[in-house]
């Protein structure tokens, strides 16, 4: 945690991340000195004995070394300009690869910590932190944080709103009732609310809505993605229905292009007993 400025409260960097990056880069770089050596000194024949094949091998692991090192040294330059701020007027998040958010206490409403249970599921994939407002909302990414920082945080954005633990939670689409697809979502449940989410993108708020004016939850069809067996259910809130499928798609680039994988991420059943539960 780092002093700033008298505008700013606290700094937090992503350590965890960074301290990764700095043992691969740090092996990267002695594999590539060591590989490096024993090219020159194969090349120059100061070895004897199949120095061709020596060289070759050499120049092989240096160059595969110094194609892991680069992107280190990369990340670690954007890791070092990263953080979280906690400022007197606004919380301000950069990320590396991310655009920077930014979020006016006067606009924020309340933050959701996920838990340390959802952080290790998620692999910290799906980011962990949020803070929520009307109509967007702001990744953290907590899970770049050690857990001491993360409760420092979680402290600080509490003196601004609350702080609140769900105790439902899926990834999942959200669907119209055409059944296309409008954006891969977020669902929480909390002890009298419902929030709907979008994931990614523009990071949009659907709905924050109260139980007991959420109408007409039941379950439904299932979809199939493939041979895979998503089921979903419906409600309906402020006269406008929505439906949710319990499936989610992962993307995942590469450098050879983007692939993506499907996953079941729940049971209707359980969601429209505990939504009906409070109507």
């Amino acid at each position: 945690m780092k002093n700033m400025n008298t505008s700013t409260i606290f700094r937090c960097r992503f350590v965890l991340h960074t301290r990764r990056l700095t043992t691969i880069a740090i092996v990267s770089a002695l594999v590539l000195l060591v590989a490096g050596l024993l090219a020159l000194l194969s090349t120059f024949h100061a070895l004897s004995g199949s120095q061709d094949l020596l060289a070759v091998l050499s120049y092989l692991i240096a160059f595969l070394a110094l194609a892991f090192l680069l992107p280190m040294i990369i990340l670690l330059y954007s890791y070092a300009r990263a953080g979280v701020w906690i400022e007197a007027d606004r919380v301000r998040v950069q990320f590396p690869g991310e655009n920077e958010q930014e979020m006016a206490w006067s606009e924020a409403r309340f933050a959701v910590n996920e838990g340390e249970e959802y952080l290790r599921a998620s692999k910290g994939k799906e980011g962990l932190g949020h803070v929520f407002g009307d109509t967007r909302y702001i990744r953290l990414h907590l899970e770049g944080l050690p857990p001491e920082q993360r409760t420092q945080i979680e402290q600080a954005l509490a003196e601004h709103m609350p702080v609140r633990r769900p105790r439902g939670l899926t990834l999942m689409t959200l669907l119209d009732p055409n059944g296309q697809m409008v954006a891969r979502g977020r669902l929480y449940l909390f002890d009298n609310e419902l929030l709907c989410a979008e994931n990614r993108g523009e990071k949009r708020v659907f709905f924050y809505a109260p139980l007991k004016d959420l109408r007409y939850v039941k379950q439904r069809a299932p979809f199939y993605i493939g041979r895979l067996e998503c089921e979903a259910f419906t409600m309906t809130y402020k006269d406008k229905e929505y439906v949710v499928m319990l499936g989610y798609e992962t993307t995942i680039a590469s450098g050879i292009g983007r692939s993506s994988h499907w996953s079941i991420t729940g049971r209707a059943a359980d969601w429209v007993e505990a939504l009906q539960a409070q109507e």
